[in-house]
């Protein structure tokens, strides 16, 4: 993961639909992305998910208090979408956990000291 991100690079500016179930991500620092959040919904199911398989309903996503929102209630914090973005797609929970883990420590490493 980028070793320069800070609070600005965890703080979602903007979202938009692109296609299919692509979004277009702007962070705090200036950095977009565009990432494929198909993986993420084809492996969870559920009442805030199954919804969202139609594209009429994912493409309302909107961003809310710097968390991307969908209509049905599910929502995405910024810092897992840009851990998924500097790593080029979604990944699963143990690599994202490792993920956040590695930016809490290079952000703030007196806090994981022993």
């Amino acid at each position: 993961m980028n070793k320069l991100l800070n609070e600005k690079s965890f703080r979602l500016v903007s979202a938009n639909w692109l296609q299919d179930f692509i979004v277009h991500l702007e962070f705090g620092d200036g950095k977009e992305f565009d990432l494929d959040l198909s993986v993420d919904l084809n492996r969870i199911h559920g009442p805030l998910v199954d919804p969202l398989r139609d594209k009429s309903v994912f493409s309302k996503l909107r961003v809310e208090y710097g968390a991307l929102v969908f209509p049905t209630g599910l929502d995405y914090g910024a810092d897992i979408l840009r851990c998924w973005c500097e790593n080029g797609s979604v990944s699963d929970q143990e690599q994202t956990d490792l993920m956040a883990a590695q930016y809490l420590f290079l952000s703030h490493p007196s806090s994981c000291a022993a």
